[in-house]
């Protein structure tokens, strides 16, 4: 088969021998892939600071029918991530978004609305946006795209509007079948089967916002840190719910503070 080049994204690099690397990527035109970048650690002029988590790069590769990996032939740097690295809330905020699109990309399978959401991630990160608020909008726009997105505007028990001041917010409960409710429904459900969530009538209106502004716009819509904790815990948790296990780079987000 002929060598392939398209855009992708740095997701992992791990070292596999002792100069050779195993590099997952996000590429534009087909999904996730994994390679073996051989001699990647001796190599500058192909591979030298170009295999830095989410760097954009041109990457050329070879598959053989047959194998699972494919044989990376060489990258191009297109837009660096090595600046971001440089402040540690930015680094693991990008250790988290890189492991959380690995788990949700799917291998072999164009996915050009999410490649372009990180696109705009990491230049709204470049832009001097808060990592913070950006992961949530991350994994708002993840759980998406992906159709884990439970309706939040309207409680699915009495059909009010939770989503207007005073309207009470609503209460999630994370499971296979996620279903917002007002404080009022969610009481006379009963026993919960799964972890509830609970989102304000100003983190509903965050969310909706979401949906509206692309992430070098955030700035103008700064959210209080009661906000931010909610959006967090009802992203992750939906996040973790769907995949059956936790995040090991959220863990030491948290473990920083």
């Amino acid at each position: 088969m002929p060598l392939k080049t398209t855009e992708a994204f740095v997701l992992d690099v791990r070292k596999l021998q002792e100069a050779d690397r195993l590099v997952s990527f996000f590429t534009e035109d087909e999904g996730k892939i994994k390679g073996v970048a051989a001699s990647a650690a001796r190599s500058r002029r192909r591979f030298g600071g170009k295999l830095e988590r989410l760097s954009r790069v041109r990457v050329t590769y070879f598959e053989k029918e047959g194998r699972e990996l494919a044989r990376i032939d060489a990258c191009d740097l297109l837009d660096e991530s090595f600046t971001l690295h440089q402040d540690l809330r930015t680094a693991t905020t990008l250790s988290y978004v890189a492991e959380v699109i690995d788990t949700f990309a799917r291998e072999r399978e164009s996915d050009t609305r999410y490649f372009r959401l990180i696109k705009s991630l990491i230049a709204a990160m470049k832009q001097g946006g808060d990592a913070r608020l950006l992961a949530r909008y991350f994994e708002i726009w993840t759980l998406r795209l992906h159709g884990l997105m439970p309706e939040l505007d309207r409680c699915g028990g009495c059909g009010r509007d939770v989503t207007k001041p005073g309207g009470g917010g609503a209460i999630v409960e994370a499971g296979d079948m996620p279903v917002a409710l007002c404080p009022a429904c969610r009481r006379s459900a009963g026993p919960a089967a799964g972890r509830t969530l609970t989102l304000s009538s100003s983190s509903l209106a965050m969310i909706d916002g979401f949906r509206k502004l692309p992430p070098a716009e955030l700035a103008k819509t700064p959210a209080g840190p009661a906000v931010m904790a909610e959006l967090e815990s009802f992203g992750v948790t939906m996040l973790t719910s769907f995949v059956g296990h936790g995040f090991k780079s959220h863990r030491f987000m948290k473990e920083l503070g």
